[in-house]
């Protein structure tokens, strides 16, 4: 929350910090959803896991690119802005679900191997 804080006050000025919360608010609510999704769904078969997480990430591309959008036909002032931030948001979110998904699949793989190995 620091960093947005420390964001607003030295933003650019073509980048409104009320769409930029928008954008955060939206991309922490989908990513979240299937993030979510993914892992319940790593708990089955891997062949399931890897279809979901396809159709999971190509149903975000899609939402994410009806939201950018909306929000660039309702502030065309503002669209290089918007762009700018939602792609840099866009990377941080994506890294963060790739490293915190590869963690959670690392550590089942883990207790998986160590309980064929104990049993």
């Amino acid at each position: 929350m620091g960093l947005v804080l420390l964001f607003a006050i030295w933003k650019p000025e073509y980048l409104n910090v009320y769409h930029f919360l928008i954008m955060i608010g939206f991309l922490v609510l989908v990513t979240s959803i299937v993030h979510i999704v993914l892992l319940k769904v790593s708990k089955g078969k891997p062949q399931k896991f890897i279809r979901v997480f396809i159709v999971a990430t190509m149903l975000k591309l899609v939402l994410y690119f009806g939201f950018i959008l909306t929000m660039g036909f309702l502030y065309r002032d503002q669209v290089a802005g918007l762009l700018i931030g939602f792609l840099v948001l866009y990377l941080l979110y994506t890294t963060l679900e790739v490293y915190f998904l590869n963690k959670h699949l690392n550590s089942q793989s883990t207790s998986a191997s160590q309980r064929l190995n104990n049993g």
